[in-house]
């Protein structure tokens, strides 16, 4: 499956990171989660008499570790909306989190951050959160769970103290807990 598309693409490709990522993502299908994938890497790219100076090893963390947080966040979508990770959707996230603005005025390069995140993330988006959705749904059910069972137990006391109830001893208030 990778194999195919990854040497299409490193064939019409010159940029070194596009060709870093594949071997990432063939790597992260290949190895088990707790091993180490970037001290795997780097030991292929020693044996291959590849580029080893301090520098470059640098810059692949870098690549490394923004593409497992890409990954990671494609790995926490539920399934029917995650689906197979693909090259291009790594690639095109990767580039869009690389781009720089050419301004040398500091907030005018915060604020273009903040807009590019905002804007949009192609793989999970703002506007669609599904782990924190989730935990939302709960706390609104809870809320409400807890209301009727106050409601209840108000109605329960309140129809005793109105003597229709066969026992007539006073029902203390208590507060919910849960």
């Amino acid at each position: 499956m990778w194999s195919t598309a990854i040497s299409n693409a490193e064939s019409n490709s010159d940029d070194w990171d596009f060709i870093y990522i594949s071997d990432i993502l063939r790597a992260s299908n290949y190895l088990p989660e707790d091993s180490d994938i970037f001290q795997f890497l780097e030991r292929q790219r020693h044996l291959k008499g590849k580029d080893t100076s301090q520098v470059s090893a640098l810059q692949r963390k870098l690549v490394f570790d923004t593409i497992t947080e890409i990954l990671n966040r494609k790995r926490h979508l539920p399934p029917w909306k995650g689906g197979q990770i693909s090259l291009q959707q790594v690639w095109s996230e990767f580039q869009r989190i690389r781009e720089r603005d050419a301004s040398d005025d500091l907030v005018e390069v915060i604020c273009g951050m903040l807009r590019k995140d905002l804007a949009g993330d192609t793989i999970t988006g703002w506007g669609d959160c599904p782990i924190e959705m989730s935990e939302a749904v709960l706390d609104i059910e809870r809320l409400i769970f807890k209301d009727l069972i106050g409601e209840t137990i108000r109605d329960l006391a309140a129809f005793c103290r109105k003597g229709k109830c066969n026992q007539v001893v006073p029902v203390p208030r208590r507060k919910l807990l849960f």
